[in-house]
């Protein structure tokens, strides 16, 4: 057949449009790519900003003590002595061993590396399979940065979670097998890490499901020729649930192999809850409601998410708003049974600002010019930004050089007792909170200091030493104090022990004075008989400096991102514009398949404070991800044939998207 001029001219147009577009679709997916970069390095410097601040020698955050003596006893004593949140002291070790940095600052490094992976992981839920308002994307990743400081602040295996749930989300927001079992494994990395709000994740999950199947099942309309594929949803979200609730089961079961986990209440809320005062739990959960609600919540965030509600779409709208409800839901409860802290449940709520961040874009809508969208939008979130930044500068960090130091020399003192000799240390202070806090706190710094196969002999007395030698709690009036006295001096065991005071857990002036005590070196009292010097442990722990923690938190930060960088492509690269959302969830992969690997092997018994054993976890979690995209890769070559390398690499094809909701 002989073609016209017309139908010549025709197929070029045609042509040079289509090569347009393809140009332009480069063009933006580039830029989106040099932004999600710039955003993950502005996330990086606001995550240390306290440190670099103030000088920090360690993280930030209460519980660092915690997680600084999970990953020392559970790398070297066993994983299942601290077998309640499993993921961590794993990870944790691995990591500072594979890069050399030390724990002290593998803690801060892990924990401030997760935010901008959270902040990250919320840009590529926002930014979906299309190509929706760059708007929308960016306002909800600078928001969601900024919601990572209520977590910043010590909760490391919250971070954890939220950034291997939000990355999950993503993955099923594209609608394939692989992405399904890609979300099924950050489901099972974030779970293993924190197991208690998994459950608020699973509640999540399962509204969503349901929601999908609603909308699957609804009757064919003009609007809607053909079923939604909504209900598709629904099954994906399911398999990918039932997939990683096994796996974390599975996981926390195998952490109950060996040595049962050491006694202790790891904070003030544990106390109260296993002593049973439940009526002083519960008004501390709602004192920290009332004080912290209108930060976590403000006006101005709740009022655009509600917008962001109905200007989002397809399964992202599903999920997002699912999880609103969700803690809508939980709050209250929280406020009415004491079961859980309520606040906890606020700062999980990353919905919030993502859909806050479509909520701009409604606003652009709704008054038909997108573009003042923009300047609106900066203004609202930087009022909503400024405030978390500012309070996120004056974070404190709650154990000092000191502390350690003089910890570090009881530790050497214990080491000269026999084991399972009872290391008693005297937790007190003037003031009754801050004595309640140095309960928990004393607990958990104790252990972290003293060598790791004295774990599980240390115990604390809260009151006055003078009351522990004549056996004896203190009374100051307070029902929960003396409470807590009589119960700190009932778990000790009887016999021989060894008592210490330290003068930064204990803050009574004249203890040093007690009679019975002896004093070593001028800030150890033991009744311990001490001949001759002290031999320095092995694997002592010591303070580090904010420059080392900055660099510690860019080595951790790109080592997630190598990790999880074959695993992301491998689960939705399909063309140059996935390039973007594969780079966002990079480091929450890298995390979450880190954490799976490292458990594994640490339920073999193995050590991961060695070099070798570090080095294997990080090859085999970032290499099987590699792997499986390299055989991917290979069987589309062999389907294509021998089609030409730019299609396969650039060309996007929108029909081959299931289409959205």
């Amino acid at each position: 057949m002989i073609r016209s001029p017309g139908d010549v001219t025709t197929t070029d147009t045609a042509t040079t449009g289509s090569t347009h577009e393809i140009r332009t679709g480069s063009a933006r997916t580039a830029i989106d790519l040099l932004l999600v970069a710039v955003l993950g390095a502005v996330f990086l410097r606001v995550a240390v900003w306290p440190t670099l601040v103030h000088h920090y020698p360690f993280g930030v955050g209460p519980d660092m003590p915690v997680y600084l003596w999970w990953s020392r006893v559970g790398a070297t004593q066993g994983i299942s002595l601290v077998g309640e949140r499993p993921g961590t002291p794993a990870l944790i070790p691995t990591v500072a061993t594979a890069l050399g940095i030390g724990l002290v600052p593998a803690v801060a490094a892990v924990q401030y590396a997760l935010m901008p992976a959270s902040a990250l992981a919320a840009a590529a839920l926002a930014r979906g399979r299309g190509e929706p308002p760059r708007l929308a994307w960016l306002a909800a990743a600078v928001l969601a940065g900024a919601w990572s400081t209520f977590l910043g602040g010590g909760y490391l295996a919250n971070l954890a979670l939220v950034a291997a749930f939000l990355a999950a989300a993503a993955c099923l927001a594209r609608r394939t097998r692989r992405a399904t079992v890609a979300a099924a494994l950050l489901l099972a990395g974030g779970g293993l890490a924190h197991p208690e709000f998994f459950v608020l994740a699973v509640a999540v999950l399962v509204a969503t499901a349901a929601w999908s199947w609603r909308d699957g099942r609804a009757a064919p309309s003009a609007a809607r020729p053909a079923p939604s594929a909504a209900g598709a949803d629904a099954g994906r979200v399911l398999a990918a649930l039932g997939t990683s609730v096994a796996l974390v089961l599975g996981g926390i079961l195998a952490c109950l192999v060996g040595p049962a986990r050491l006694a202790g209440d790891t904070s003030l809320d544990a106390m109260l809850r296993r002593t049973g005062q439940w009526v002083e739990l519960r008004t501390v959960y709602v004192n920290r409601l009332v004080q912290n609600w209108r930060r976590y919540a403000p006006f101005m965030t709740t009022a655009l998410a509600v917008a962001g509600g109905v200007r989002a779409r397809g399964f992202a709208r599903r999920f997002l708003v699912a999880w609103a409800l969700v803690t809508a839901a939980a709050v209250p409860l929280g406020v009415l049974t004491g079961w859980y802290p309520p606040d906890r449940i606020l700062t999980f709520a990353f919905c919030l600002p993502i859909l806050a961040g479509f909520g701009l874009v409604w606003i652009g809508d709704r008054i038909g010019r997108p573009w003042l969208a923009w300047p609106i939008g900066i203004v609202l979130v930087t009022l909503i930004v400024a405030p978390a930044i500012r309070d996120w500068r004056a974070q404190l960090t709650y154990v000092s050089p000191d502390e350690l130091s003089e910890l570090t020399i009881a530790g050497r003192i214990a080491a000269t007792t026999a084991p399972g000799t009872p290391l008693v240390f005297v937790a007190d202070d003037p003031a009754i909170d801050y004595a309640l806090f140095r309960l928990s706190h004393g607990l958990n710094t104790v252990r972290a200091a003293l060598p790791p196969d004295r774990a599980a002999d240390v115990w604390i007395f809260l009151g006055r030493a003078e009351d522990l030698l004549a056996g004896r709690p203190t009374q100051r009036g307070d029902p929960v104090y003396d409470r807590a006295s009589a119960d700190s001096l009932a778990q000790i065991p009887d016999g021989p022990r060894a008592i210490f005071v330290v003068r930064e857990l204990d803050r009574d002036p004249g203890v040093m004075m007690t009679p019975g005590l002896t004093t070593w070196n001028g800030t150890i009292a033991t009744n311990v008989p001490i001949n001759g010097s002290l031999r320095t442990g092995v694997g002592e722990l010591s303070a580090s400096d904010a420059s080392t923690i900055a660099h510690a938190t860019i080595r951790t930060f790109l080592l997630l991102i190598v990790i999880g960088a074959g695993w992301a492509w491998w689960a939705l690269g399909r063309s140059f514009r996935d390039a973007p959302i594969a780079l966002a969830i990079s480091p929450a992969f890298g995390s979450a398949i880190l954490t799976l690997v490292a458990l594994g092997l640490a339920l073999l018994r193995v050590d991961l404070g060695r070099e070798r054993v570090a080095s294997l976890a990080c090859a085999l979690a970032g290499g099987i991800g590699y792997a499986l995209l390299a055989l991917r890769l290979a069987g589309e070559h062999r389907r294509r044939g021998r089609r030409n390398i730019f299609e396969q690499t650039t060309v996007f094809d929108p029909r081959a998207e299931v289409p959205d909701d």
